[in-house]
């Protein structure tokens, strides 16, 4: 889910904007294995549907493709 405003009424930058399970658990696990990411929402703003060639766009397309 992603936040408007701090309670501050400031707007959030990076992974502040960001609050919920998922959050969360990324924080949790980057602290535990020691590593840095970033949240962002995906350039298309989909969360994923399966085309007629088989490939997926969205949040799931993103997570499917191979590292660069």
């Amino acid at each position: 889910m992603k936040r408007k405003e701090s309670d501050d009424g400031l707007p959030l930058v990076g992974n502040d904007r960001f609050e919920g399970l998922c959050a969360d658990l990324a924080s949790k696990i980057a602290s535990i294995v020691q590593f840095e990411y970033i949240i962002r929402e995906v350039a298309d703003g989909n969360y994923g549907v399966k085309g007629p060639d088989g490939t997926w766009n969205g949040m799931i397309g993103e997570l499917m493709k191979e590292p660069v």
